[in-house]
């Protein structure tokens, strides 16, 4: 998944080679329209993962930035498990033509094989950025 991602060196490097983590929850989600000077419009999709960590029981939060999402499907939306990680496809492999903003599909899994739909969350973008690891901020409710 993190081939795909750039700057993924802020999650990667702070987690540590010696830290086996996976991601269990989509805990945010957050949809925007951003516009320029020049009126060119695009969306992005702001996702905050619960980590887990293997060795260890710290919890914390992978945030990431995809960028010219589109055809963003969302399923009985209560809670957001991700069983381990969402799946990144780079469409360029594909063998007919994709346009350039539907470069990667991302979905979670749905139970039944990575290339057998998506359980919850489904879409398209054009790149993939890491934003940053957070400590997981727990309610207070």
């Amino acid at each position: 998944m993190f081939e795909y991602i750039e700057n993924s060196n802020v999650i990667l490097d702070e987690i540590g080679s010696e830290n086996p983590f996976h991601f269990s929850d989509i805990m945010k989600i957050e949809y925007n329209i951003e516009e320029n000077i020049f009126n060119k419009k695009r969306s992005v999709l702001n996702l905050d993962l619960k980590t887990k960590f293997s060795k260890k029981p710290q919890v914390m939060l992978s945030k990431f930035k995809f960028n010219n999402v589109s055809e963003l499907s969302l399923k009985e939306v209560t809670n957001i498990n991700v069983y381990d990680r969402l799946i990144i496809k780079d469409m360029r492999n594909e063998p007919i033509d994709w346009p350039s903003d539907k470069r990667y599909h991302v979905h979670d899994d749905s139970g039944y094989g990575e290339n057998d739909g998506y359980n919850y969350i489904n879409f398209y973008c054009e790149s993939i950025e890491a934003i940053g690891l957070e400590e997981f901020p727990y309610g207070d409710f």
